[in-house]
């Protein structure tokens, strides 16, 4: 910081002095214990006087836009231009997208020269939908993607001669609905028909 009222004045008259602290610092007082700033002096004698700064202490918070997405660490209270770290961690099931200042490292230092609040934002993850069968014996059908917790439906119909018997997780109905946690994979597993022959006994004829 600096201190302005240096001069020479007459005996008696009275010299105003400011403390001007720089940015990061606050004025604490004159190395006399006086607090005034500004201070008027009735000059009787020489005087030396000098400010005394201290460094400012800033805050960092840290938020989430939505709590069951996710949570943050790094909360503290530290000095002017000391480093921090901030981080966002992911529930599962959603991924960390950015925090509110565009910065995408969900681990990252800042610089500590405000008060100032990091907010993470999360975003539900998507999961892929793989769903196969022998395509001469039926068919499949559903969405190739959902987002974490999104319900689908899929189903497997049967070819002519051929009926359906179960998926490959063993789930036997041919409609289902799926409510997506992770990547799925499913085939579906057909039968050919098994029909029955039967004959009658043949009557004489008189």
């Amino acid at each position: 910081g600096t201190a302005s009222g240096t001069g020479t004045y007459n005996y008696g008259s009275y010299a105003e002095l400011h403390a001007t602290a720089n940015y990061g610092y606050s004025f604490v007082n004159w190395d006399d214990g006086n607090t005034d700033n500004p201070r008027s002096l009735d000059l009787t004698q020489d005087t030396i006087l000098a400010p005394i700064f201290t460094i400012n202490q800033y805050t960092i918070s840290t938020s989430v836009n939505d709590t069951t997405r996710g949570s943050t660490q790094g909360d503290t209270t530290v000095n002017y231009l000391d480093s921090v770290t901030i981080t966002a961690n992911s529930n599962y099931g959603y991924h960390f997208v950015q925090w509110n200042d565009g910065n995408t490292e969900n681990s990252r230092q800042v610089q500590v020269t405000e008060d100032k609040i990091y907010t993470a934002e999360f975003e539900k993850n998507t999961y892929s939908i793989s769903l196969s069968c022998n395509n001469e014996l039926g068919s499949v059908k559903g969405a190739i993607s959902a987002q974490y917790l999104e319900r689908v439906t899929i189903s497997a119909t049967p070819n002519y001669g051929y009926h359906f018997v179960q998926w490959s997780d063993g789930s036997t109905d041919t409609i289902r609905t799926l409510e997506l946690t992770q990547d799925i994979s499913l085939t579906a597993e057909f039968a050919p028909n098994q029909y029955t022959v039967t004959t009658l006994a043949s009557h004489n004829e008189r």
